[in-house]
């Protein structure tokens, strides 16, 4: 066991990842054209289901119906909270219960 072998860091692990080519005008097309056919009552039977979360996703972010303010309002209460808890737990510490009565 050699001085150079304690400090070999291991290999960094390579990912070889082909990106696919995504249209969203085409997904919406078909989804569309899904939905109407539903709404006349065509049915496809052989038609598997294939759910649209990324798209679904990026429509509902973009008309604002999940609200990040209501979190961040929530998250910014309980650290004041925390805050004014700790200042009084240091000004009991420092000055005592003598100072607050």
């Amino acid at each position: 066991m050699g001085f150079t072998s304690f400090f070999n860091k291991p290999e960094h692990k390579r990912f070889n990842i082909q990106p696919r080519y995504w249209d969203p005008a085409k997904e919406e097309r078909e989804d569309r054209e899904r939905r109407i056919r539903a709404e006349m009552g065509l049915k496809d039977e052989n038609e598997q289901y294939i759910p649209n979360i990324k798209g679904r996703m990026k429509s509902e972010l973009r008309h604002g119906k999940f609200d990040s303010n209501g979190a961040r309002n929530k998250s910014n209460i309980r650290l004041l909270l925390i805050f004014v808890l700790l200042s009084f737990a240091a000004y009991i510490y420092l000055y005592g219960w003598d100072g607050v009565l």
